[in-house]
C-alpha cells in the first residue's frame, strides 16, 4: 500500500515541529554563537512562530500552496541568511508539491530534491562546504533510495533524519567557506555548523511526529 500523508495532517506536522525548533532557541543559539553570529535561534524562532501561527488560516489549501506561503512567512519573519535560505527551502518544496493533497514517500523524495537545487542556487554553496546542504543533501538521497526500494513511510522518514544528523556531524571537521565561520578558521572546527544542526533537528521533529500519529 502507497502509504501516504494527507494535507490535514501535512499541517499539523509542520505544526508540531515549528513548535519543537520554538523550543530549540536557546540550544541554537548557544552552538551558532561558537562559531557564527548567535542570532541562528532568534531567526528559526520568529520563522517558524510566524509559520505556526499562519497554518491554521491554510487549511483545505494543497500542500505546494501550504509549504510555499509558509516559506514566505518564514522569510518576513526571520529575515537573515539562515531565513532567506529556509525560506527557499519551503518555497522550492512547495513548488514540488504543487496540486497535491497528500504526499507518499517519493513525492517527499522529489520536494527535498528541489530544496536542495534552490539552496545550491541561491546560497552558491556545494556539498562538503560546512553548510545546511550537509544535512540536505544525505536526507535527499536517503528518501530518493528509499522511495525507488520502495521503503516504508516510517523507515523513509527515520532514514532520512538520521541521514541528515550524520551529515550535520560531518560538518565539525569540515573547514568553513561561508558566512562568519569562513573568516574564523580553525576556531569553528570541532564544532558542527549551527544551519545544518537547525535542519537536521527539523528533519527529526517532522519525522518524530509522523511516527507517533496515524499516516492516511
Amino acid at each position: 500500500m502507497d502509504e501516504r500523508i494527507a494535507g490535514a495532517q501535512f499541517i499539523r506536522l509542520l505544526e508540531r515541529t515549528c513548535e519543537d525548533m520554538e523550543a530549540a532557541q536557546e540550544e541554537l543559539r548557544e552552538l551558532d554563537a561558537r562559531a557564527g553570529d548567535g542570532d541562528l535561534g532568534v531567526t528559526v524562532t520568529l520563522g517558524c512562530r510566524a509559520v505556526r501561527e499562519l497554518l491554521p488560516r491554510l487549511s483545505g489549501e494543497d500542500i505546494g500552496d501550504v509549504l510555499q506561503k509558509s516559506g514566505a512567512a518564514f522569510n518576513a519573519a526571520g529575515a537573515s541568511t539562515f531565513g532567506t535560505l529556509m525560506a527557499t527551502v519551503l518555497l522550492r518544496a512547495g513548488r514540488a508539491a504543487k496540486g497535491m493533497t497528500s504526499v507518499g514517500v517519493k513525492d517527499l523524495a522529489a520536494m527535498a530534491a528541489s530544496a536542495v537545487d534552490g539552496v545550491r542556487e541561491r546560497g552558491k554553496a556545494s556539498a562538503g562546504e560546512r553548510t545546511m546542504l550537509d544535512a540536505m543533501i544525505p536526507a535527499s538521497d536517503r528518501l530518493s533510495r528509499s522511495g525507488e526500494a520502495g521503503e516504508t513511510l516510517a523507515g523513509a522518514l527515520e532514514a532520512a533524519a538520521r541521514a541528515a544528523e550524520e551529515g550535520t556531524q560531518s560538518t565539525a571537521q569540515m573547514p568553513a567557506r561561508h558566512g562568519r565561520a569562513g573568516w574564523l578558521g580553525d576556531r569553528a572546527r570541532g564544532v558542527p555548523d549551527a544551519g545544518a544542526v537547525a535542519v537536521a533537528m527539523m528533519l527529526r521533529a517532522f519525522a518524530g511526529h509522523a511516527l507517533r500519529g496515524s499516516v492516511a
